[in-house]
């Protein structure tokens, strides 16, 4: 199915890197041929004694600086040299983009994460982890680096290779669906990756993971392969390597036959975890884009591990495009 999304929001927060979000969301704009939306949150403004203490919400500066984030979202507007709508709202950042993006029907957010790890994350988070958590649309993560400090905005977005991580799930079928579309606008290679993971390093039920359809795939599943990970003779072996040929089978037949004209995707199926075999697959290829469907864990679940997703967008080297199945 080809994605298309109608309008995409840049969220600009003026930091030294909001002209790499400016020529991502100019590229994406241009070629899907949709429309642009710039956006800005004023956080609120509060009066501080000398103690430490607030004790009082000066409105007047709040609308002061709504009125000059204006000013300088309507400039970028202007050097872009494309039509865009410009945005300003108040309130915390990350919940108040998910009210804007349902109120105005934005399909495509694009936002750029400054980095932290640590306990620095842990104890106070970033706007863009919430956003992964709460958006319902697709989120455009840009990781941002020192090259990316530039005075100008660039005019070309240039794609050379899109990965996508795939485990046949709903969620991931839409992370698909959308990689397919952006290698087919920008004339990119696709490559689509599937990781298993071993047994040492997790532990589900067999419903929790793949239950492949369609002629000779429909006997195998999490658990069969888990005991051929326990027993590793050769005929293990040899099936196990079955399996990952079946596997790789399986991601070529989600190239509609209409595709296959102009794409010819590379299919790899790796081992180990998640986020780390699609973050180091994609150093080693040298991806420009990664692209990973969002899956729904307990907040138990989130705490502890957090998700695949976040992990990729935290140690990733290239920009990742996060995509939800909406429920």
């Amino acid at each position: 199915m080809r994605v298309q999304p109608k309008k995409i929001m840049c969220a600009i927060d003026f930091s030294d890197f909001s002209n790499i979000i400016l020529a991502h969301g100019k590229s994406l704009a241009s070629q899907f041929g949709s429309s642009l939306c710039l956006c800005h949150v004023v956080t609120g403004t509060l009066m501080v004694s000398s103690l430490g203490h607030s004790y009082i919400h000066y409105t007047d500066i709040e609308t002061d600086r709504m009125h000059s984030a204006k000013e300088k979202l309507e400039k970028m507007a202007d050097e872009l040299d494309i039509e865009c709508e410009v945005i300003v709202s108040s309130g915390h950042v990350a919940d108040e983009i998910d009210q804007l993006v349902r109120k105005n029907n934005i399909d495509m957010v694009i936002a750029a994460t400054h980095g932290g790890s640590g306990i620095k994350r842990f104890l106070v988070g970033s706007v863009t982890d919430r956003l992964v958590k709460i958006l319902q649309c697709p989120l455009l993560v840009l990781i941002t680096k020192e090259e990316h400090l530039t005075s100008e905005i660039e005019k070309n977005l240039k794609l050379k290779r899109i990965l996508v991580g795939c485990d046949f799930s709903p969620d991931s079928r839409l992370a698909f669906d959308y990689a397919l579309s952006l290698a087919q606008e920008f004339q990119t290679q696709l490559y689509l990756a599937h990781v298993v993971r071993p047994t040492e390093q997790i532990e589900l039920p067999a419903s929790d993971y793949i239950k492949i359809q369609g002629g000779d795939y429909t006997n195998w599943t999490r658990a069969e392969y888990l005991d051929l990970q326990k027993n590793k003779t050769d005929e293990h072996l040899k099936n196990k390597n079955s399996l990952f040929s079946r596997l790789e089978r399986q991601l070529s037949y989600m190239i509609p036959e209409d595709s296959k004209n102009w794409c010819t995707p590379i299919n790899t199926v790796l081992e180990g975890q998640p986020y780390k075999e699609l973050i180091d697959y994609a150093e080693q290829k040298e991806m420009d884009m990664i692209v990973v469907g969002v899956h729904g864990h307990s907040l138990l679940e989130r705490f502890i591990v957090g998700s695949t997703a976040e992990r990729v967008i935290s140690q990733a080297c290239c920009p990742v495009l996060v995509v939800r199945q909406i429920s």
